[in-house]
């Protein structure tokens, strides 16, 4: 009878002090702590200098590395991680998509190519006045992304994040005189010099639905977040920007704006 009482006194006391393993350290912090340096305090919590050299795993299976109180399922306090053959898997462009870190350091996949794109199209034809800047409104945009934000009333956008960010404009013009200079722009907000601008001039008169193509890509420097900026169109005599050719061969947009952050 004593031993079976002493049996299950010991089971009992393993049990009590087993809910929590401690190696280095006799005040576990979790299910399964490691003191690395053996310089916890026996009693309360370590310090963040003490932690440092710590390893934990929590009874929701948080893993700790400088931290005994992990929120993710690998938390590392401080420090690189690394994978020393990972420059010989070579990923898949297109379908791989890109590891980045959030605010507080939590790692997170984004497809990156649509993550940076803004695109938008015309959202009518316009009529544009001789030496007249006109602010070009495009529509809803068709690809956008927290980098961007749009007004389809008033043809603004914001950048969202300062950076470098490629601008591609291509526009059609129509019911021009010979000689007609077409020049598209972006201009910032208040308004000032251009940031960028190209310039075409075409060789014959033309009208109707099929208009004079130009194409202008720019690097736009972004200084801060909330910069500003509106597409412009300026002729040395009136024309029409069109949103959509029709001829022939069909009908489609044909003046829009791309942007990408790089």
């Amino acid at each position: 009878m004593k031993k079976i009482t002493i049996v299950v006194l010991i089971f009992m006391i393993f049990t009590t002090y087993s809910s929590q393993i401690g190696i280095h350290t006799s005040n576990p912090q979790a299910s399964f702590h490691i003191d690395g340096a053996k310089d916890n305090p026996t009693s309360g919590v370590p310090s963040s200098t003490q932690q440092t050299n710590d390893f934990a795993v929590t009874n929701t299976g948080n893993v700790g590395i400088g931290t005994t109180a992990p929120t993710e399922k690998l938390d590392i306090i401080t420090g690189n991680a690394r994978i020393r053959n990972i420059n010989t898997n070579v990923g898949i462009g297109g379908t791989d998509r890109v590891v980045v870190a959030d605010a507080t350091g939590v790692l997170k996949t984004i497809n990156f190519n649509s993550y940076s794109l803004f695109h938008a199209r015309l959202a009518a034809s316009q009529n544009i006045s001789t030496l007249s800047i006109t602010t070009l409104v495009f529509s809803t945009p068709l690809a956008t992304s927290p980098y961007y934000s749009y007004n389809t009333s008033t043809g603004v956008l914001t950048f969202n994040q300062a950076g470098n960010y490629l601008v591609t404009l291509q526009a059609s013009f129509t019911n021009m005189a010979a000689g007609t200079q077409l020049l598209l722009g972006v201009r910032p907000v208040p308004d000032a010099d251009y940031l960028g601008r190209g310039s075409h001039y075409n060789a014959s008169t033309n009208s109707g639905s099929i208009g004079e193509l130009m194409n202008y890509t720019t690097l736009l420097i972004i200084p801060t977040a909330g910069y500003q900026v509106r597409f412009t169109a300026a002729p040395n005599q009136s024309a029409t920007v069109l949103a959509t050719e029709t001829g022939s061969t069909g009908s489609g947009n044909v003046t829009n704006v791309t942007i990408q952050k790089i």
